[in-house]
């Protein structure tokens, strides 16, 4: 019986092996709507479109993830959540990246173009979108005499879908200060005025104030942005910090928002350490540079929500995807920054 019982056993084993070898081997994951792709590992890359339908993180291994579109990438958040990498380049703007984890799930969100009147939001929609509403601007119009300035003719605007409820307090790093802009007291003092204009509403339209928002500068730290060189927005370490440092693929500077439902908690910036990249007072004889004022009121108002809207049709405005060089006329909010942030603010 026993020499059955062993007979047996083999032949059950011997089945089982032909059955193991006969099996095809699995398929790759699915991403999205049926599309296939191979699944990343935890310390891979993917692009963002294979994530365009949301694709559970566990299966697919996309725990510690990096998503990339273009110039810009984020990590996986380590919780539910949001991050978005809005960039500004040196010959246009790439388009914003948003990765959201939720439920055990991961998208991203790809967007650039500004919306049109009454358009509703289609860069954040279920995944945590604040609150949907049009960028149709319903505030107070522009004063008379700055009517014929074309910066308060247009009230384009973009929103990317959350907004601080309490003060932005933020932190500058005081290592790789650029040496070409002098001293450290007046890059200081540029970084500092841009937070301040978008915290007060600064226009060139002659609109009041009157915005319910609030950032202050904490003081210098040794502490860097959690920006990578290459543009990879990390992970949150609770302190918010503008930082000079590497910048891959063409960036002035980069903005990493953290947030969840609607909600930021928190915002680094870094900018591009090229020399002679930016200027405390350019000229309109320059070449190739840039007003750091001017570019930081456009990364500051990142930071409280506002998107790009198309240079092709809003150059004049702020937060046009194609800042130009040499120019100091955007260290101000145009009419569409300025009410876009109102009706948020407001």
């Amino acid at each position: 019986m026993n020499q059955r019982r062993r007979t047996s056993s083999v032949a059950t084993a011997l089945l089982a092996a032909v059955a193991l070898l006969a099996t095809p081997p699995a398929g790759p994951f699915r991403f999205g709507a049926g599309r296939p792709d191979t699944c990343p590992h935890g310390t891979g890359t993917v692009d963002a479109a294979a994530l365009a339908e949301a694709t559970p993180i566990t299966g697919c291994r996309l725990g510690g993830a990096v998503v990339a579109s273009g110039e810009l990438s984020v990590r996986v958040p380590d919780d539910d959540g949001s991050v978005t990498a809005a960039g500004m380049g040196r010959t246009g703007h790439p388009a914003v990246l948003t990765v959201t984890r939720i439920r055990g799930k991961v998208r991203a969100i790809v967007s650039g173009r500004a919306r049109t009147e009454n358009e509703p939001s289609q860069a954040i929609e279920r995944f945590g979108r604040a609150d949907g509403s049009s960028t149709e601007s319903a505030g107070e119009p522009a004063a008379e005499t700055a009517a014929v300035d074309p910066r308060c003719a247009d009230a384009a605007g973009t929103w990317l879908g959350m907004r601080w409820r309490n003060q932005y307090k933020w932190w500058l790093r005081n290592k790789n200060l650029p040496g070409y802009l002098g001293s450290a007291d007046p890059v200081r003092d540029a970084i500092r005025a841009a937070g301040a204009g978008v915290d007060d509403g600064r226009n060139d339209c002659g609109l009041g104030g009157g915005l319910a928002l609030s950032q202050r500068y904490i003081g210098d730290t040794d502490k860097d942005a959690n920006i990578r060189p290459d543009g990879t927005c990390g992970s949150r370490d609770d302190r918010n910090v503008v930082a000079f440092g590497e910048l891959s693929g063409g960036l002035l500077a980069l903005t990493c928002l953290w947030w969840s439902r609607g909600r930021t908690v928190e915002a680094d910036i870094r900018i591009s350490d090229v020399d002679n990249l930016f200027s405390l007072a350019p000229t309109e004889s320059c070449a190739d540079t840039w007003d750091l004022q001017g570019t930081l009121t456009h990364e500051f108002g990142h930071v409280f929500g506002l998107g790009h809207v198309t240079f092709a049709e809003h150059g004049e405005l702020t937060m046009s995807d194609g800042l130009p060089a040499c120019s100091t006329r955007f260290r101000a909010l145009g009419l569409g920054d300025y009410q876009t942030l109102k009706n948020q603010y407001g």
